[in-house]
């Protein structure tokens, strides 16, 4: 009998992942929201004031980091839970997980680097 209470609750758990799976927006919407943060700490640690050419060259950077999302961002779906993915140095680079409608992205620090390498990269081309 608890082997099969113990199916029953991995079948709910797992039909309850396939349901709650996140979609392309919502891995956006995370990604941008992290993007902004990272937008705004950089912004502040070069001095730049919050004034109104600030705001209007923060949302030019964030509305072409937007655009190259919605182009080049790559939605894996597991099922289960999914992954996006941007193509950089040949290799697929990880930037989200979803699970239970929730997106786990990058920390500041992991998006600073993937930022900076892609820089790097467009640089070199």
């Amino acid at each position: 009998m608890k082997k099969l209470l113990t199916l029953v609750i991995i079948l709910l758990i797992a039909v309850l992942m396939t349901q709650t799976v996140p979609d392309k927006k919502a891995h956006k919407e995370a990604m941008m929201k992290a993007i902004k943060e990272y937008v705004d700490e950089k912004a502040e640690e070069q001095g730049f004031g919050n004034n109104a050419l600030t705001k209007i060259g923060k949302s030019v950077v964030n509305k072409g980091i937007e655009i190259a999302l919605n182009t080049k961002l790559k939605v894996h779906n597991y099922y289960l839970f999914n992954t996006t993915s941007v193509r950089m140095d040949g290799k697929d680079q990880l930037l989200s997980v979803g699970l239970f409608g929730q997106v786990i992205t990058f920390d500041k620090d992991m998006l600073k680097e993937r930022l900076e390498k892609a820089d790097t990269i467009e640089q070199e081309e």
